[in-house]
This record gives structure tokens, sequence and C-alpha cells, in this order.
């Protein structure tokens, strides 16, 4: 599971988010590789060179639905930061394209499109001109998403 966001969350912000959504939840700041590892979820926050300039990355241990909590943290976290967020929305696209996302804008959710965007492709070992080729993520319309 991953949420990009417009702002750097703090690991508070994110805690209450799950602790609203997930009570009980152990968190676990760190790589699943780490020899201490011990948690329900494992998160790392790390730049993106994009619009969403943080990603909040989860790996979700605990057997929960990842994509319909993905959705309801990215929600809460672009309210409660006032900020834009992202996730996956590659259930919610027209086709099952990978390249489906939400954008929620206060709360707001869109149906967007991130392939070749900065945001999806822009990591990693790319050149300076493919770099340059990539733009930002492209909102397609608006959702009603029903908790």
């Amino acid at each position: 599971m991953y949420i990009g966001l417009s702002k750097l969350p703090s690991r508070d912000a994110v805690e209450q988010a799950f602790a609203r959504h997930v009570p009980g939840a152990r968190l676990w700041w760190g790589s699943l590789t780490d020899a201490e590892f011990d948690g329900d979820f494992a998160l790392t926050i790390d730049p993106n060179a994009s619009e969403f300039s943080s990603m909040l990355n989860v790996w979700v241990l605990s057997g929960q639905d990842g994509y319909a909590l993905g959705l309801r943290i990215a929600r809460e976290l672009s309210v409660a930061l006032d900020c834009s967020t992202i996730c996956d929305g590659s259930l919610h696209g027209t086709d099952r394209s990978p390249y489906w996302s939400i954008v929620w804008q206060r709360g707001i959710p869109f149906l967007a499109d991130d392939c070749d965007t900065l945001f999806a492709d822009g990591a990693g070992d790319i050149s300076p001109e493919e770099r340059q080729k990539l733009g930002p993520v492209r909102l397609v319309s608006p959702l009603t998403i029903k908790f």
C-alpha cells in the first residue's frame, strides 16, 4: 500500500490515522528486514520527485484489505494535513490498467491517471531526457467513494 502526499507527514499524524481506522494495530517504522521487526504494518516515509513529494510506503502484514485501508488513510491524511494525497485507484478505473490512482483533495476523491508521470515513473535509473518527458498526475473525473 502506498500514499503519496504533497506535504511531509509527521509520524504522529500517520499513527493517529491508523489508530482511527485500525484500532490497536502495531505499527513498525522501518524495513521488514530489520531484525527487531514486530508489527502489523511496516511503514517508511520516503521522498518522491513529483507533486507528491512524500511517499508513505506501508507493508500490510495483518490480513487487512490494503486497498480499502489505503483509501481511508489517504482521505484522512488529505483532510488532517490540508494537502493532496494519492493512492492506488486500480479498482476504480474504467479498465484494469495499473495506472489508475485516486487523488484526494481536502477529502474529495478524483480518479487520476499516473501513466508517464514523475510520481509513478520518475524514480530509479532513468536518464534526464526520460525524466523531462514525464509530467504531473492527471485528474480524470470526480468520484463518489462510499466507505
